[in-house]
């Protein structure tokens, strides 16, 4: 009998020990759950601000290029360049505008895009020069592709960074 007072007395601190444990734990969970809520929320709510900014920005100076309206809607990069790059796909058939090659360039829309943003106050990241930037041009199948980054962060800032050092790598390795 005695033995076993000794057992319960022994149990009960470690059945405490054990809840509480399990209490800091479902704590944290909850934490770390609700946190990553809130931060896939925020980043959703400016990926979407962004997208409407860029979109809004695109179908303007496209239509000032071309003569023709655009209603263009964007979709966005792929995440594989990390989370919170905001870089958007543009893609359209030239010749259902009537439009050729020699009509507009890469170069053209980003110096169009880059007046839109001084004469709209769009702002960009820390004050950065480059507000939007055209990051890739390409056809497939008479389908014209346009991405073009937002530089309203950090994360899109490094993706244009990184974008520059692998043409400057493919460019090194053609030679």
């Amino acid at each position: 009998m005695i033995k076993l007072n000794i057992i319960k007395k022994w149990d009960e601190p470690m059945s405490f020990f054990w809840l509480v444990l399990l209490a800091v734990i479902v704590v944290i969970l909850i934490y770390v759950a609700v946190h990553r809520l809130l931060i896939n929320r925020a980043t959703l709510m400016l990926k979407n601000q962004a997208q409407s900014v860029t979109d809004q920005a695109v179908n303007d100076c496209l239509t000032q290029l071309t003569g023709h309206s655009f209603s263009l809607f964007s979709e966005i990069v792929a995440d594989v360049w990390g989370k919170g790059v905001l870089a958007f796909e543009f893609h359209f058939t030239p010749a259902q505008y009537h439009l050729t090659h020699d009509q507009f360039s890469r170069d053209d829309l980003e110096k169009k895009l880059t007046e839109y943003a001084k004469q709209n106050q769009i702002q960009s990241f820390e004050k950065s020069s480059t507000v939007f930037k055209v990051t890739d041009w390409w056809t497939y199948e008479n389908v014209l592709h346009i991405d073009v980054a937002y530089v309203l962060n950090e994360a899109t800032r490094e993706y244009i960074a990184d974008l520059r050092r692998l043409d400057q790598h493919d460019q090194k390795s053609r030679k």
